[in-house]
C-alpha cells in the first residue's frame, strides 16, 4: 500500500499520489520530506543489489578474454537466443525486458561481432527473426554454463531459505507490475 493514496502502485495511482501530496499543507509536505530516507527505499536497494550483481558479472567474465567484453544486456540476449530460435525483435525485447531502441543497438553490435543473424521470417515476410550464429551459440553456451556463479555470489550472504524467499518475492513483484 502506498502511504499517500492507500492504493497499490498502478500508473493511475502514481498520478493520484503526486496530486495528493501537492494538495497537502506545507507543514504536511515537510513532514513527508523529513520521513523520507533514501537508503530505505525499494528503488535504492534494488539499484545497489543490481550494482553488486553487475560487479560480480564483470569480475567473473573479465577472467576470460572470450567473455571480457560481454555486457549484462548482451548476455541476456545471447542466453534467450540459446533457448529459442527465430525470435522476433519484440519477442527478444519481452524476454529480456529491454526497450526496442536498446535492443536494436545491442543487436547491431552482436551482428557486427558475428554472433547473431537477422533475417526475413520464412512464415511472414513482414518480420525479421533473430538467431545465433555458430560462434554465438558457442559463446552463449560458455556464458550460460558460468552464469549461475553470479547468482550464487550475490546471494551468498543469505541463508538458503532467504535466497528462495528473495527470488520468490522479486518474481511476484515483477509479475505484479509486468504481468
Amino acid at each position: 500500500m502506498d502511504d499517500a493514496t492507500g492504493k497499490t502502485g498502478s500508473r493511475s495511482s502514481i498520478r493520484e499520489a503526486a496530486e495528493n501530496v501537492a494538495l497537502r499543507t506545507p507543514e504536511e509536505r515537510r513532514e513527508l520530506a523529513r520521513d523520507y530516507h533514501l537508503q530505505s527505499q525499494i528503488g535504492f536497494r534494488l539499484r545497489v543489489a543490481s550494482q553488486i550483481a553487475v560487479e560480480r558479472f564483470t569480475e567473473l567474465f573479465a577472467l576470460d578474454p572470450a567473455t571480457a567484453k560481454i555486457t549484462t544486456s548482451q548476455f541476456a540476449v545471447l542466453a534467450v537466443l540459446w533457448d529459442a530460435s527465430d525470435l522476433s525483435h519484440k519477442e527478444v525485447a519481452q524476454r529480456t525486458s529491454m526497450d526496442m531502441p536498446t535492443l536494436n543497438g545491442l543487436l547491431k553490435r552482436l551482428l557486427a561481432r558475428g554472433l547473431v543473424t537477422v533475417n526475413v521470417a520464412e512464415k511472414d515476410k513482414r518480420y525479421r527473426v533473430i538467431n545465433l550464429t555458430e560462434a554465438g551459440r558457442a559463446l552463449a553456451e560458455h556464458l550460460r554454463a558460468r552464469g549461475h556463479i553470479v547468482s550464487q555470489q550475490v546471494l551468498e550472504p543469505l541463508p538458503e531459505a532467504d535466497r528462495e524467499l528473495l527470488l520468490d518475492l522479486l518474481s511476484r513483484l515483477v509479475q505484479g507490475h509486468r504481468g
